[in-house]
């Protein structure tokens, strides 16, 4: 059943918790208990392989007090046991965590939406970070994974419902590395780190000019100028919304092209969304034991933490969407249950991007070719 947004009349695409909750208990419950008691049985072998490992530790302790002219080779010794001890247990952990991400992480995708698709070890190309134009420099490290893409709305030309856009996004590590010698000569590298979390491509299908770039102010990594291959520099745009302002740098080639983008509307609705309290208040813990569980957990809360605001950019009928993040996207320990919170941290994850959807408007007639 679609639901609607009465106030602007558009389909809204994003679920619920409510909704998750349902999907959960009726579909996803019964594979996460199953994953989860091979977890334990992984963690099992873990403390039997590291108990066939403990009289090697306890003679190589001695050996520090009464032969420390053998604890050299006792210590690489016991690393070449460990190699064999725990390759099963790397073995294991590799195809649960496989397991976890092909089944679990793939039905949460096809709950939030039919057309979307997930590759765990695919990301957003390097070319369309570049396409961005948002870093005063191109990264030459780049890395990520879990891509997922697919539409929302209709393709059906004529059809009532939403037009059709086309999403995709990943999380990216985005770096620039510049080598160099030191006074020795020796080899070394500068590494500049540009962006880590997850990056959004929306094709909206909206013939514009120029390019128009959003960003955090006082953010001095940003492109203040156009790059040099291009014709066009970027010149500061002001806006009538003064919260807006506060928050977020405007440039554009395009002056006419910027304001057309960013109406009131639309940056009251962006606004919102990256200023939105997503956040919840972290337990104090009572022990030393729960302040490292608390820390471990942290990794997998649903609460999605933004770092700084994101950074958008709009250029030739699409908009780029940068959300950096605090948390790993995804991840798996083997030392942490499975358990129905980080479901719903993945959930939340990939829900982000139907709420940018809705809450910015991307599907209104306004954005798309007649």
């Amino acid at each position: 059943m679609k639901k609607w947004d009465e106030a602007y009349q558009l389909e809204r695409f994003a679920k619920t918790e409510e909704e998750f909750d349902a999907f959960y208990e009726e579909e996803l419950k019964s594979d996460v208990e199953r994953l989860e008691a091979e977890r334990r049985k992984a963690i099992g072998l873990t403390k039997k392989q590291a108990m066939k490992l403990l009289p090697a530790v306890v003679v190589l302790l001695l050996s520090y007090f009464f032969w420390p002219f053998i604890i050299g080779y006792l210590f690489f010794g016991i690393l070449f046991i460990c190699t064999f001890l725990f390759k099963d247990i790397e073995r294991n952990r590799r195809e649960l965590e496989k397991k976890i991400k092909e089944e679990l992480v793939t039905d949460i995708v096809k709950f939030i939406n039919r057309r979307f698709t997930y590759s765990r070890r695919r990301y957003v190309p390097q070319e369309d970070f570049i396409n961005s134009n948002i870093f005063d420099i191109d990264p030459n490290r780049y890395r990520g994974d879990d891509l997922i893409k697919g539409s929302v709305g209709s393709s059906v030309k004529g059809s009532k419902s939403q037009p059709k856009t086309e999403l995709m996004f990943s999380e990216v590590k985005a770096f620039h590395v510049v080598p160099f010698k030191d006074r020795e000569g020796k080899k070394k590298q500068r590494i500049r780190p540009l962006f880590k979390g997850l990056f959004f491509v929306a094709d909206f299908n909206k013939d514009f000019d120029g390019l128009t770039i959003v960003t955090p102010q006082n953010d001095r990594t940003v492109a203040k100028k156009q790059k040099k291959n291009s014709k066009d520099r970027l010149e500061a745009v002001e806006l009538e919304d003064i919260d807006f302002m506060d928050t977020f740098d405007v440039r554009t080639t395009d002056q006419i092209t910027a304001r057309y983008i960013l109406t009131p509307n639309f940056m009251n609705r962006l606004l919102s969304f990256t200023t939105r309290d997503r956040t919840k208040e972290i337990p104090k813990p009572a022990s030393f034991k729960e302040a490292s569980q608390i820390a471990m957990n942290a990794r997998y809360s649903p609460q999605l933490n933004f770092v700084n605001p994101p950074y958008f950019s709009f250029k030739d009928g699409k908009m780029y969407f940068l959300l950096p993040t605090e948390k790993e996207h995804f991840t798996f320990s083997i030392y942490l249950p499975l358990t129905k919170e980080v479901m719903k941290g993945y959930f939340h994850d990939i829900n982000i991007a139907l709420e940018l959807v809705d809450e910015l408007n991307l599907n209104l007639r306004i954005w798309n070719k007649e």
